[in-house]
């Protein structure tokens, strides 16, 4: 070209095929063949192509002696070489041959050629084969490269037994991809494509780059010196700029298939040896709002954004294997409440005897979150000892080994149920009740802490034995004084699992304590769960009177009012109790709130409503009634509401539990007296309470109501005896005991 500029040979051209800066200003016509009109970008992704082997030294990184040396700066040399030639190329031609010469004669460079245009020919011949090698040499390495880290599994066919092996698999499914597109007859219709793929690619390195450089990743150490994260972002910004203006319908094409085998890759959740950036992103955000959130507790969130961060314990026998495993579908079937779900077994060991090494395993009680604390130890081998004396767990291997099987076997069991959380199981050789208050104490972190802690409750509590039994409401106990919510649920085969879908499901809510709404809430989350939602469960609300002081219609209406302004769908029945002790069993005395202001209190008042701390240990007639007199009803009442208010009322005169019965029949009635008197009216109010849920809960799915009240003065029995009369028959049982905390609102 600098001869026929210089007039001194001219090839297959003419002296007027010479015309200097002709090609200064850009002039676009159709091409003679295709018809299309070209623009600045078309014409760019068919050069793309040309200037996209800047990763063959990358490619070939396993053969180099100092990758990280000469990657660098061969790469960076050979694009400063290349651009070099193309610029110069590109401008001698331009400023020397004419237009109309450029665009018709499409391989002009070798009708200048000197001495003969054999030369160019041979040449494009030589560097097409050149290039080609060069592609099967690198491409199949790094397509077998994929395949042995398995990030795309059906590439799996193409792995080679061996990284030092020839991956000729990999080089025929090469050959393949590259040429079957040629069969297309012309190249520029397949370049934009290329094009498209390397941009993409060349994004997706950036990306990387510029996000763990700028969330300072210490695995990120990049060797050269003038690396910095802004340089990526603009890399990625520009590529896919450029992408999204060559033609954004191929771009958008080519996007929706990235993200295609992305999710595919993700499907398919094999173990990598590498690294995911998007690890990173999410460790970052985390630790941002942990540090943002310093200071604070669950007790900081609003009613609006309450949600049950639930605490699970599951029960497990001698061998590790969890039993009872109806509180584990429940707890997956409440993730809705967009809580973290967090499953905790504790496995009880006897104090080994020093005259016998062997593991002597008792009764194993409850499954765990991770933790260490109190006496409590974990299931890390690094920690291997208990604190406190008589010794520890896990200075036993036989108890490691067991409790690595009961982890393996809990967390297959949560696979099971679809349950999303974190589950560890641990070992002491002391008190239950202290394992499980340290449990709740130290899992979680600030204010993704457990707010609501859910145990089962025993069947039959008799096989428990005293110390068992005594141990299990001194848990109790602990948990309700450390202001967390208290679950404690009671199923058997009936009770759906997270893999079954229940028609005509009935959820039946007996709400007798206000107690903050959690009665609410609960059954609310549970009913959009799949489980439950898919042909519309129904939640029953049975508002129950406790004193003859407090108006049914009134009830009835407050409460559905109340049921629409907080967006709950519920039907409402009003149920009377009023003449039993059904509030006092229900109530710690010492927090009942008094002074409800003269003879009435309206609703609204702060007489009448109190604070969120006070409203919560009120009955629900307390709560809603408009008045609440010292005089009694005396309403007149729908058939159904009438029927209601006779069987409460028939329930507590002739009803009672069978050992008061027993009692009546031998005519020993007067005899109870005392402590065994206030045992038999409370049995009594049990017995009536048990047989309104017979009449109207005995087909329903679910039962949630208040937890009857623990007295430290009463005998452990009292309370077993107390819920087993009250709840005899039924099914599936949830009792619930709030933190005194609101945790429903009617803000929208």
């Amino acid at each position: 070209c600098i001869l026929f500029a210089q007039g001194e040979f001219m090839g297959g051209l003419n002296p007027w095929d010479r015309l200097a800066y002709d090609n200064i200003w850009p002039r676009y016509q159709p091409d003679p063949v295709t018809g299309i009109t070209p623009t600045f970008f078309s014409l760019v992704a068919l050069f793309y192509p040309s200037v996209t082997g800047i990763l063959a030294g990358s490619n070939r990184s396993a053969v180099l002696a100092k990758p990280s040396q000469s990657i660098p700066l061969g790469t960076i040399a050979a694009i400063l070489f290349t651009t070099l030639i193309y610029i110069f190329v590109v401008w001698i031609f331009g400023l020397t041959i004419s237009n109309v010469t450029l665009k018709d004669d499409k391989f002009v460079v070798a009708t200048i050629a000197y001495p003969c245009d054999e030369v160019v020919k041979i040449g494009v011949i030589t560097s097409c084969i050149g290039a080609a090698l060069q592609c099967l040499a690198g491409s199949p390495r790094l397509l077998a490269a994929i395949a042995m880290d398995d990030a795309i599994p059906f590439l799996r066919f193409v792995r080679p037994k061996d990284a030092t092996v020839e991956p000729k698999k990999a080089i025929w499914v090469t050959w393949l991809i590259a040429s079957v597109p040629t069969l297309a007859g012309n190249l520029d219709h397949i370049t934009p494509i290329v094009t498209m793929s390397y941009l993409l690619m060349y994004a997706g390195i950036n990306l990387s780059c510029f996000l763990l450089g700028f969330l300072k990743s210490p695995g990120f150490r990049p060797t050269f010196r003038y690396f910095h994260w802004s340089i990526s972002l603009i890399g990625c910004v520009w590529c896919l700029g450029l992408a999204i203006i060559i033609s954004w319908t191929m771009a958008l094409a080519t996007i929706v298939l990235v993200i295609i085998l992305y999710v595919y890759n993700k499907k398919q959740k094999s173990e990598k040896d590498w690294g995911d950036v998007g690890d990173s992103i999410r460790y970052n955000v985390v630790t941002n709002t942990l540090r943002e959130l310093t200071g604070t507790t669950t007790e900081h969130f609003h009613a609006k954004n309450w949600r049950p961060q639930l605490l699970t314990f599951v029960d497990t026998d001698d061998c590790g294997n969890p039993t009872n495993l109806h509180v584990l579908s429940l707890a997956s079937q409440l993730k809705l409440g967009r809580g973290i779900n967090m499953v905790v077994s504790i496995m009880q060991r006897d104090r080994l005897s020093p005259a016998n090494d062997q593991v002597q395993p008792s009764n194993a009680v409850m499954l765990g979150m991770d933790f260490t604390g109190g006496k409590i130890v974990s299931t890390d081998p690094m920690h291997t000892s208990s604190s406190g004396t008589g010794g520890g767990c896990f200075d036993q291997f036989e108890i490691v080994e067991l409790v690595r099987h009961s982890k393996v076997l809990l967390q297959r069991h949560m696979q099971r149920e679809n349950m999303d959380g974190f589950a560890e199981v641990a070992a002491t050789s002391h008190s239950l009740s202290e394992a499980v208050w340290s449990a709740v104490i130290h899992t979680g972190l600030g204010p993704l802490s457990p707010n609501t802690v859910m145990l089962s409750l025993p069947r039959d509590w008799s096989a428990m034995g005293e110390r068992r039994s005594a141990d299990y409401i001194s848990t109790v106990r602990g948990i309700m004084n450390m202001d967390k919510a208290l679950l404690l649920f009671r199923g058997n085969e009936t009770y759906p699992s997270s893999n079954d879908v229940i028609h005509d499901g009935r959820i039946d809510v007996w709400w007798v304590i206000h107690d903050g709404g959690l009665l609410l809430l609960l059954p609310h989350v549970l009913s959009k769960n799949n489980v439950w939602g898919r042909y519309g469960a129904k939640i029953r609300i049975f508002a129950v009177i406790t004193s003859a002081t407090e108006d049914p219609r009134t009830l009835h209406e407050a409460v559905t009012d109340h049921l629409a302004r907080v967006r709950i769908d519920a039907s409402v029945t009003v149920v009377d109790l009023s003449m039993t002790t059904i509030a006092d069993d229900m109530r710690e005395e010492n927090n009942f709130v008094e002074g409800m202001g003269g003879c009435c209190g309206v609703p609204g008042s702060d007489s009448a409503r109190g604070n969120v701390n006070n409203n919560h240990n009120k009955t629900v007639g307390e709560v809603f009634s408009n008045y609440v007199c010292e005089a009694t009803y005396s309403t007149v009442l729908g058939d159904e509401e009438m029927n209601i208010r006779n069987a409460g009322r028939e329930s507590v005169q002739a009803i009672t539990a069978r050992s008061i019965m027993d009692h009546v029949i031998k005519g020993e009635q007067g005899a109870l007296t005392g402590n065994d008197g206030e045992q038999a009216r409370r049995l009594r109010t049990a017995a009536a309470f048990n047989r309104l849920l017979q009449q109207h809960s005995w087909r329903s799915n679910l039962v949630v109501t208040n937890m009857p009240l623990i007295r430290p003065d009463k005998p452990t029995g009292d309370f077993f005896d107390y819920v087993d009369t009250m709840f005899d028959g039924i099914n599936n049982l949830l009792l619930v005991r709030g933190s005194g905390n609101e945790v429903i609102t009617t803000y929208a």
